[in-house]
C-alpha cells in the first residue's frame, strides 16, 4: 500500500552522529553557507550512510557521480515499518557550519517492500557537495524523522538534464503499479476516509470522476491536488508531478468530488490528496487511458 508521501521539512537541525535534533526554525533570509566534506562528517553526513538512527540497512552505489547519473541507494528497513511506507530524498541547506539548516524535499522517493527492501534511484543536477537524507516521519502531534544521512557530491561533467527534468522515467505495468500502491480500485489505506472511481480504463479524454468523504483531518474548504506519479524503476521509486487545474475542494459535508480528463495515452499510477503538517494524505489508484 502507498500511505502518505512524505513532504519537506523546514526546520533548522542539529545532525551529530546518530540521528537528528529538531532545533528552531531557519529564517527564509538566512544564506546557505558551502560545507566541506569533513565539516559534512562532523554534523553527521558521512560518506557512507549513517544507519545508527535508522535501525535498518543502507547502501549508497557510489558517494560521487556527476549530473544526472543515476546512482542508488539500496537496503532494508528496520523492523516494524509499514509495508508501503514512503521513503523521501531531502537535502540538507545548511546556514553556518554548525548543524544549523534546513532540508528540501527532493521528491523522489522509494516504497519498502514486503520483505522490507527498498531500493531509490536519483539523479541530481545540483552540483557541489551536501548532506542528504532518506526516511519518512513518524504520524502524530510530534513527528519524528526515521532515517539515514549522507553526503553526495555531484560534479559538473555530465549530460544535460533529461525532459523529465530530475530523472528518467521507466513503464510499470498494472501488476507492478499494484504492488507499489497504485490499485485498479482506490487505493484509501493512507487517505482514512473513503473513496470510488468511475472507471480504471478510459479512451484518452474521456471524464473519469473520483469521488468520496474526507478523513476528520482534512477540513471542509481543503484542496485536493491531483499528481501523477512518474517512475524511476519498476518497484516504486519516483516522484510525483503536479497535473495543474486538476483539483478540488471537500464541501462543508466532507465529501468531495473531481471529473478529470487525460488526454496523454497510457497506464499511471495517480494521487489524489493533500499535504497535512509534514505528510501527503491522499489516495492512490491506476488510470489506463487508450
Amino acid at each position: 500500500m502507498m500511505a502518505k508521501r512524505v513532504l519537506s521539512v523546514l526546520v533548522a537541525v542539529t545532525v551529530a552522529g546518530a540521528g537528528l535534533v529538531l532545533a528552531s526554525p531557519v529564517a527564509s533570509a538566512d544564506t546557505v553557507v558551502t560545507m566541506t566534506s569533513e565539516q559534512l562528517t562532523e554534523q553527521g553526513f558521512p560518506s557512507k550512510p549513517n544507519t545508527a538512527g535508522w535501525g535498518g540497512t543502507a547502501n549508497l552505489s557510489t558517494d560521487t557521480a556527476p549530473q544526472w547519473k543515476d546512482v542508488i541507494v539500496s537496503g532494508r528497513a528496520p523492523s516494524g515499518t509499514p509495508v508501503g511506507q514512503i521513503l523521501t530524498m531531502q537535502r540538507f541547506l545548511p546556514v553556518n557550519t554548525t548543524g544549523d539548516g534546513s532540508f528540501k524535499d527532493l521528491n523522489i522517493t522509494a516504497i519498502v517492500q514486503k520483505d522490507r527492501s527498498f531500493q531509490l534511484h536519483f539523479q541530481l543536477g545540483m552540483t557541489g557537495t551536501y548532506g542528504y537524507r532518506v526516511g519518512y516521519s513518524t504520524a502524530g502531534s510530534s513527528p519524528e524523522f526515521v532515517g539515514f544521512p549522507f553526503q553526495f557530491t555531484t560534479t559538473g561533467t555530465g549530460k544535460p538534464a533529461p525532459a523529465s527534468g530530475q530523472s528518467t522515467a521507466v513503464h510499470m505495468n498494472s501488476r507492478q503499479l499494484a504492488k507499489a500502491g497504485f490499485t485498479k480500485k482506490v487505493n484509501t489505506v493512507g487517505w482514512g476516509g473513503t473513496a470510488t472511481i468511475s472507471a480504471h480504463r478510459v479512451p484518452a479524454g474521456a471524464p473519469v470522476t473520483i469521488k468520496g468523504t474526507a478523513p476528520d483531518s482534512v477540513k471542509p474548504g481543503t484542496v485536493l491536488q491531483l499528481e501523477r506519479f512518474v517512475a524511476t524503476d519498476k518497484l516504486g521509486s519516483g516522484s510525483f508531478t503536479p497535473l495543474p487545474g486538476i483539483q478540488t475542494q471537500v464541501a462543508t459535508d466532507g465529501t468531495f468530488s473531481l471529473t478529470f480528463e487525460i488526454n496523454e495515452r497510457g497506464r499511471y499510477g495517480y494521487t489524489l490528496g493533500t499535504p497535512l503538517g509534514e505528510e501527503w494524505v491522499g489516495m492512490e489508484f491506476q488510470l489506463r487511458t487508450t
